[in-house]
């Protein structure tokens, strides 16, 4: 019985992240992946190499047109160069960076990236859901990213009216990248709108929004962290086993 489990152990995928998109929210990563992994020894958990890179240039800020800095060679050089280091499985905790995929991860000749709106689309789907919040970067609402992936489903997305987009951008920007607690009336107040445009969940679409204290339900929707759904993933991509207690959300 020892024998097999060590040979399974010997058969996991590394994992690779690209991270500092933001620090904070590569933490997080990091921190749920362990918490979530089932497993009874250090041997049962995965092995992980974490670029923490906060010198990408802003995603949002370039798909906007206010920057001429593109993310996207930086991004793509992280994941070859993570994928020369061994890695079998890469992903990244930034939703607005998956805007242009096919150009990043792409460039990959063996290992395979973990898109994140895409399996929160799928997730959403699992647990019955059909009209969806999103609450994420104005970067990542103007590219359509999620849209994309949960329409592509068959799901319907609604994003918040510019006065609800607005505090969504002030707590990512104001609040959690510059270090400061969360407003969480704000994030109710955002909240209470969605539902109100008819909306049965709703997705934590930017990662910096994981960080911060929000409810598995709101206003009667399912709250659904992109990243925990991306954290999951991985451990499942990588091999390793998810704890059966974490598999539902909320």
């Amino acid at each position: 019985m020892g024998e097999q489990n060590a040979s399974a152990r010997t058969t996991l995928k590394k994992l690779g992240i690209i991270g500092g998109v933001g620090p904070a929210a590569t933490a997080r990563l990091f921190t749920r992946i362990v918490e979530l992994t089932d497993a009874a020894i250090d041997q049962d958990h995965i092995d992980i190499t974490i670029f923490n890179r906060p010198q990408i240039p802003d995603r949002t800020a370039y798909i906007l047109g206010k920057s001429d800095q593109s993310y996207i060679p930086a991004v793509r050089d992280a994941a070859l160069e993570l994928e020369q280091l061994g890695c079998d499985v890469i992903c990244m905790p930034c939703v607005t960076g998956h805007y242009r995929s096919e150009e990043t991860f792409g460039a990959l000749t063996r290992a395979h990236a973990v898109h994140m709106p895409i399996e929160t689309a799928k997730f959403l789907v699992e647990m019955g859901k059909h009209t969806v919040g999103v609450m994420a970067t104005d970067g990542t609402g103007h590219a359509g990213v999620l849209q994309d992936a949960l329409e592509s489903l068959g799901l319907t997305a609604v994003l918040p009216e510019p006065e609800f987009q607005a505090k969504v951008m002030s707590i990512i920007y104001d609040n959690v990248k510059a270090g400061r607690p969360a407003d969480m009336q704000a994030f109710y107040d955002v909240c209470a709108h969605l539902r109100s445009r008819g909306c049965d969940s709703v997705i934590l679409g930017c990662t910096e929004l994981s960080v911060i204290p929000a409810p598995a339900v709101a206003h009667g929707m399912l709250v659904v962290d992109a990243m925990e759904v991306l954290a999951m993933r991985a451990v499942e991509e990588c091999g390793a086993h998810v704890k059966e207690s974490a598999r539902v959300l909320g």
